[in-house]
Protein backbone atom coordinates (compact mmCIF):
# COMPACT_ATOMS: atom_id res chain seq x y z
CA UNK A 1 0.00 0.00 0.00
CA UNK A 2 1.44 3.87 -0.90
CA UNK A 3 2.06 5.52 1.60
CA UNK A 4 0.20 8.81 2.27
CA UNK A 5 0.58 12.06 3.96
CA UNK A 6 -2.16 11.80 6.32
CA UNK A 7 -0.24 8.88 8.12
CA UNK A 8 3.95 10.55 7.48
CA UNK A 9 3.99 10.66 11.68
CA UNK A 10 2.85 7.09 11.98
CA UNK A 11 5.58 6.57 9.06
CA UNK A 12 8.23 8.71 10.68
CA UNK A 13 7.48 6.35 13.72
CA UNK A 14 7.72 3.35 12.17
CA UNK A 15 10.70 3.66 10.28
CA UNK A 16 12.86 5.34 13.27
CA UNK A 17 12.02 2.21 15.22
CA UNK A 18 12.81 -0.01 12.23
CA UNK A 19 16.41 1.95 11.93
CA UNK A 20 17.07 1.65 15.49
CA UNK A 21 16.01 -2.31 16.15
CA UNK A 22 18.34 -2.69 12.27
CA UNK A 23 21.17 -0.56 13.64
CA UNK A 24 21.14 -2.73 17.22
CA UNK A 25 21.67 -5.90 15.67
CA UNK A 26 24.29 -4.40 12.72
CA UNK A 27 26.61 -3.39 15.69
CA UNK A 28 25.57 -6.02 18.02
CA UNK A 29 23.40 -3.55 20.63
CA UNK A 30 20.60 -5.02 22.64
CA UNK A 31 18.03 -3.62 24.99
CA UNK A 32 19.87 -3.65 27.73
CA UNK A 33 23.00 -2.25 26.70
CA UNK A 34 20.94 0.85 25.32
CA UNK A 35 18.92 1.10 28.08
CA UNK A 36 21.74 1.44 30.17
CA UNK A 37 23.33 3.95 27.92
CA UNK A 38 19.90 6.50 28.40
CA UNK A 39 19.78 5.59 31.84
CA UNK A 40 16.71 3.44 31.86
CA UNK A 41 15.86 -0.07 32.42
CA UNK A 42 15.71 -2.74 29.77
CA UNK A 43 11.93 -2.54 29.26
CA UNK A 44 11.23 0.50 29.55
CA UNK A 45 13.41 0.57 26.81
CA UNK A 46 11.81 -1.89 24.87
CA UNK A 47 8.37 -0.15 25.64
CA UNK A 48 9.74 2.98 24.24
CA UNK A 49 11.27 1.62 21.38
CA UNK A 50 7.59 -0.47 20.56
CA UNK A 51 5.79 3.22 20.68
CA UNK A 52 9.00 5.18 19.07
CA UNK A 53 8.75 7.57 21.81
CA UNK A 54 12.30 9.05 22.94
CA UNK A 55 12.75 12.64 24.34
CA UNK A 56 15.56 14.73 22.21
CA UNK A 57 18.26 13.82 24.44
CA UNK A 58 17.69 10.03 24.23
CA UNK A 59 17.74 10.46 20.40
CA UNK A 60 20.81 12.27 20.38
CA UNK A 61 22.26 9.30 22.93
CA UNK A 62 20.74 6.80 20.68
CA UNK A 63 21.97 8.37 17.05
CA UNK A 64 25.42 8.30 18.61
CA UNK A 65 25.43 5.25 20.06
CA UNK A 66 24.06 3.64 16.74
CA UNK A 67 26.71 6.37 15.19
CA UNK A 68 23.93 7.94 12.99
CA UNK A 69 25.34 9.78 9.77
CA UNK A 70 23.48 13.17 9.05
CA UNK A 71 21.94 11.60 6.55
CA UNK A 72 20.21 8.85 8.51
CA UNK A 73 19.22 12.06 11.30
CA UNK A 74 17.86 13.93 8.93
CA UNK A 75 15.97 11.27 7.01
CA UNK A 76 13.96 9.80 10.00
CA UNK A 77 13.39 13.60 11.59
CA UNK A 78 12.12 14.89 8.41
CA UNK A 79 8.46 15.80 8.57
Amino acid sequence: MPRVSINKKKYLMTDLREWIIGRMDTLGKNQAYMGAALGISQPAFGKRLHEAKFTNEQLYIIFRELEATDENILRLMRL
